[in-house]
């Protein structure tokens, strides 16, 4: 996305891995579409687990509707959408961590499917903007349901936008607490 490119995000991430971790931080961008379900985004890090991963779980930074795939990972372990056995452990295979960015469809996640992060012990930074309502909302349910650590940043629903530098503070601070 555009937003991540010119906000220096990125660019921030890159320079504090070779700075301060000595380059051990993968930094990878995925833009799956809003459609993306958890199948989709197991097929997408399998592609890249063969071309760039080491094939451990990965830390997702999930803005909005990019939430959706790992939502929908949770549900998976939880109901009867697995299409085999081995699909139940999408979630633990593929996330290490999770970080949401007021993504709503956490709003429509059955409170089975949130507590799994907390049952495997998945750790949980979930942010929002201090404009932004439903994302409020999504940081308060993950944060009762999911014991996920909350944080509210002066801004909009694009908070990392908004307030990029802390936004990646906020991140660098919840990896460092959860020694990732």
């Amino acid at each position: 996305k555009t937003g991540w490119k010119t906000s220096g995000i990125l660019d921030t991430f890159c320079e504090i891995n070779n700075d301060e971790d000595g380059g051990n931080l993968l930094l990878l961008a995925l833009d799956l579409p809003v459609s993306a379900d958890g199948v989709e985004l197991g097929i997408a890090f399998d592609s890249l687990r063969n071309q760039l991963l080491s094939g451990s779980p990965v830390i997702f930074i999930s803005p909005s509707a990019s939430g959706k795939g790992i939502v929908d990972l949770a549900e998976i372990m939880v109901g009867d959408k697995a299409s085999s056995p081995s699909k139940k452990k999408d979630l633990t295979r593929i996330v290490k961590a999770w970080i949401p960015v007021a993504s709503g469809s956490v709003l429509k996640a059955s409170e089975e499917a949130l507590k799994v992060f907390e049952t495997y012990e998945i750790p949980i930074l979930s942010i929002h903007g201090d404009k932004d309502e439903m994302g409020k909302k999504v940081t308060e349910m993950l944060g009762s349901t999911a014991n996920a650590k909350t944080v509210e940043l002066s801004g909009g629903h694009p908070v990392y936008l908004d307030s990029p530098d802390e936004f990646v503070s906020e991140v660098l601070q919840f990896l460092e607490e959860n020694g990732l």
